[in-house]
């Protein structure tokens, strides 16, 4: 089991940037390519923390899968962003998705 900070679906603010998203995806450690040394995944203990595959939106409203260590992210303790609908819309829609029952074949 990953011990991380933030769950899938769940509206998450770039520490640095300020952007919205929402969490998609949790890998227990960076699993991209080797990153290169000017990467901040170039780092042992950034790189062992859990990584986070969020979906955010360009100045253009289309959507931008990035790929975020924890250090990165900071909780987002609003539900609504008028600004930003479809990143509501997103973040509900995988939380129901999780909480629905799953058939079997």
């Amino acid at each position: 089991m990953i011990a991380s900070k933030f769950g899938i679906g769940q509206q998450v603010r770039h520490s640095l940037l300020g952007y919205l998203g929402v969490v998609v995806d949790i890998d227990p450690e960076y699993s991209l390519d080797e990153p290169a040394e000017d990467e901040l995944a170039d780092n042992d203990a950034l790189r062992t923390a859990p990584w986070y595959h969020v979906v955010m939106e360009d100045d253009d409203g289309q959507a931008v899968h990035t790929y975020l260590a924890e250090a990165q992210l900071s909780w987002e303790s609003q539900d609504e962003h008028p600004e930003q609908p479809s990143m509501d819309e997103l973040a509900a829609s995988i939380r129901q998705q999780l909480q629905a029952p799953r058939l079997r074949n």
